[in-house]
C-alpha cells in the first residue's frame, strides 16, 4: 500500500438514513483509491474518507457524490 495517504471531510447537504448513508460509504469504498470511509452518527452531515493520493483526488471523490445524485463539498484536512 502507498505511504501517500490523506484524509478529507466531505460535507453532504442532504438529510441521509442510515441505510442510504451504508450504501453510500459501501459504494465509496469501492472505488480507487478509497481506504476508509465513516462517519459520526451524531454528525452523518459529515463523512471522513482516508484515500491514497497516489491512486485519486479529493475532487474525485466530491465527484464521485455528485454522480450519486447527492449534494456535497470539500471541509478540509
Amino acid at each position: 500500500m502507498s505511504s501517500n495517504l490523506n484524509e478529507v471531510m466531505l460535507h453532504l447537504e442532504e438529510t441521509l438514513d442510515d441505510e442510504a448513508l451504508h450504501r453510500l460509504e459501501e459504494g465509496m469504498r469501492q472505488d480507487a483509491g478509497v481506504v476508509s470511509v465513516g462517519h459520526n452518527p451524531d454528525n452523518a452531515h459529515m463523512i471522513m474518507v482516508v484515500y491514497d493520493s497516489e491512486a485519486t483526488r479529493a475532487a474525485s471523490l466530491l465527484h464521485t457524490i455528485q454522480e450519486r445524485g447527492l449534494h456535497a463539498q470539500v471541509v478540509g484536512l
